[in-house]
């Protein structure tokens, strides 16, 4: 395995919830898959789980170097693995944007604060 690039962003959680606020339903829907707006509405901290994964979306496309190569920001779905962190499922352009830079795994590490949030991604290759 090699490390082939990496990815990090950090957000203001009040940006993103400003966002929501302004632009509603069609901003999460642009943004966030159908199971992510589902869990994220179920937490006591809506809008600071809407932030992690913004976060998280961001580092996905710096590490796959694909910023302006179409790539929808559902085409990067940041699943909850109980007990041991996070999943990225990649769909559509994003998911072909790894495989044409031969990615085979992301490893996605997230931490937040009442005010902001970060993240990191690996991307490796066989």
């Amino acid at each position: 395995m090699s490390i082939i690039a990496t990815g990090t962003e950090i957000v203001e959680t009040v940006r993103i919830a400003k966002m929501i606020e302004t632009h509603g339903e069609q901003f999460l829907e642009r943004v966030y898959t159908a199971d992510e707006i589902e869990y994220c509405v179920q937490t006591a901290d809506a809008p600071g789980h809407f932030a992690t994964r913004w976060a998280a979306k961001e580092a996905v496309m710096k590490a796959l170097r694909c910023r302006r190569r179409g790539v929808r920001w559902n085409e990067i779905e940041i699943v909850v693995r109980p007990g041991s962190g996070y999943d990225v499922v990649l769909s559509g352009n994003a998911l072909q944007c790894a495989s044409e830079h031969e990615i085979d795994r992301l490893h996605l590490s997230l931490s937040a604060c009442r005010t902001h949030a970060v993240a990191h991604v690996i991307a490796e290759a066989e």
